[in-house]
């Protein structure tokens, strides 16, 4: 006969047994006989969650609520598609209605501000002629004198400006000098140096007069330009005059680099829109009253357009502090024709037209 003799096994056991959310482990020792063994199982089973043994009954169960089951997976099924379908269309719907109300009380609201704002008395009306010329400066007059626009620009026509003489005296007295004053002194002669079509036209940067700027005058110090009410008429209206003092300072969004600047360069809206960006940073002295339609033909000059990389090694040369990218932007806005102030002039009030 054979001897049957108990043989050890070499187990790692680790049960980890599930029970309402919480685990249960089963320790087990390293060495156990099969005896062993059989006791730890049967001690771990009643522990196992129970398998469900479907009867006859359960069957017949099933029979009967299988009908009402799939009815309400159907339904369910309907009710998420229509909402996947029209919720969608329904939310394209509100924000295309709310963008849309939104839209017109902005509008409305900026057309009634401006309608509402009642503009300060005219006491002063001047005109300026608008050229244009099919390049900046004459080659051959860049160094002589007299200026170097071309000797018979193409009209645009004429814009007349009417001026607020009780609001900022010293301003509209300053502006009326450099109107009056003749070629190579004042406006006559000068461009437009920079246009931003739908925001304003930019003209009087101090300079050269052979490039067509005007030669920086030598006006007394101007109290009104560090006053706080110089600063409290808008940019609303298409066609505002106004000293570009954030310009010619070189803190703000428009104009040149030279403080030489800060007493000769105007610029005027074109519409349709508000400027607010240029609230509380220039002087508004006036506003156009004849000619719009000439300052839309001065905004509607081609510009230089910059390439992806001028743009992109500017941005660098911003980031790392170099002083010479906002005088590249200047060049960005620049008219790639000369569009020149012809003439200029006095024109008389109505009173003394009358007369």
């Amino acid at each position: 006969m054979h001897r049957h003799r108990k043989t050890k096994f070499h187990v790692i056991l680790d049960l980890s047994i599930p029970v309402r959310g919480t685990n249960i482990t089963v320790e087990v020792p390293t060495m156990r006989t099969r005896s062993e063994m059989a006791s730890v199982a049967s001690v771990a089973r009643p522990l196992l969650p129970r398998r469900r043994v479907d009867g006859g009954s359960s069957a017949a169960h099933r029979a009967r609520c299988a009908p009402r089951r799939e009815t309400r997976v159907q339904a369910r099924d309907t009710d998420a598609d229509d909402t996947d379908e029209t919720t969608p269309m329904l939310g394209r719907r509100v924000s295309l209605v709310a963008g849309a109300a939104l839209g017109l009380a902005s509008t409305s609201a900026s057309s009634g501000a401006a309608e509402a704002v009642e503009p300060p008395r005219i006491t002063h009306r001047v005109f300026l002629d608008i050229g244009v010329c099919p390049s900046i400066v004459r080659a051959d007059r860049a160094l002589g004198g007299g200026g170097g626009l071309c000797a018979e620009p193409t009209s645009l026509g004429r814009v007349e400006i009417g001026l607020y003489g009780d609001l900022v005296p010293n301003v509209v007295s300053h502006f009326l000098e450099l109107v009056e004053a003749p070629p190579g002194r004042g406006y006559k002669g000068t461009v437009f140096h920079r246009v931003k079509p739908g925001r304003y036209v930019l003209a009087g940067q101090a300079g050269s007069a052979r490039m067509g700027q005007v030669q920086a005058p030598r006006f007394p110090p101007n109290p009104e330009l560090l006053a706080p009410a110089s600063f409290q008429q808008k940019h609303l209206r298409p066609g505002t005059v106004s000293l570009a003092l954030a310009a010619a300072t070189g803190d703000g969004e428009v104009g040149s680099m030279s403080r030489n600047s800060a007493q000769t360069e105007f610029l005027i809206t074109t519409g349709p829109a508000p400027v607010p960006s240029l609230d509380g940073q220039n002087v508004v002295f006036g506003r156009v009253t004849k000619g719009l339609e000439v300052v839309t033909k001065i905004a509607a000059t081609p510009t230089f357009a910059p390439s992806g990389n001028s743009v992109a090694w500017n941005q660098v040369a911003e980031w790392v502090g170099d002083d010479r990218a906002a005088k590249a932007r200047e060049s960005w806005s620049k008219p790639t024709m000369a569009v020149a102030i012809t003439d200029a002039g006095f024109m008389p009030s109505e009173e003394e037209r009358t007369r």
